[in-house]
């Protein structure tokens, strides 16, 4: 057990501590009219019910009381980018189909998610996520995008942000070429 939880946290063994932690999901769950986070409040209480040490790290994750604080600016970006994708895939849709499929053969049009090590981007976007702030999936891609290609991104798509929907020209100026991502990794 003491190799899955870090030493500050919060108790999972004891009756008390399984006690506290059911009473605040318990608490959260009431609060809330939103299905999807009633039925996440459920599944952590089964975790904890349960036992499953595997998953206590998602429970305190949930409950914001592990890992490190996400700093402003790691939201700040996060949030830019989730809006740049909304835009693009937007956008996208908005374009004939022909036109939108030549797009996405030629650049990256999706959000590939981030590299393992960056937690606090991955954190808050996660947070997003279950929050219902932001709705932008994660496509598997066999080269994804890193974050210094998201950046290269936004500051491209600062110039065409306060356009309703963006041309083809536009999306084709803001993503990553495909050409480009695999010679970067040759």
């Amino acid at each position: 057990m003491g190799s899955v939880m870090p030493p500050d946290s919060l108790d999972f063994i004891s009756t008390a501590g399984k006690i506290q932690l059911i009473s605040l999901l318990d608490s959260m769950q009431q609060r809330s009219a939103d299905k999807d986070y009633i039925d996440y409040c459920e599944y952590c209480l089964d975790i904890i019910r349960q036992g499953i040490e595997m998953n206590y790290n998602e429970v305190l994750d949930f409950i914001g009381v592990t890992g490190e604080p996400v700093p402003a600016e790691v939201s700040v970006e996060v949030i830019f980018l989730m809006e740049m994708f909304d835009h693009i895939s937007l956008s996208m849709s908005r374009l004939p189909a022909a036109d939108a499929h030549n797009v996405s053969l030629e650049c990256y049009t999706k959000f590939c998610g981030f590299e393992p090590s960056l937690s606090a981007h991955l954190a808050y976007y996660i947070f997003l996520i279950r929050t219902n702030k932001h709705r932008v999936p994660v496509f598997k891609e066999a080269l994804p995008l890193t974050l210094s290609h998201y950046r290269e991104m936004m500051l491209k798509y600062e110039r065409y942000k306060r356009n309703i929907y963006l041309s083809q020209e536009m999306i084709m100026d803001i993503c990553i070429p495909r050409e480009q991502q695999i010679k970067f990794i040759l």
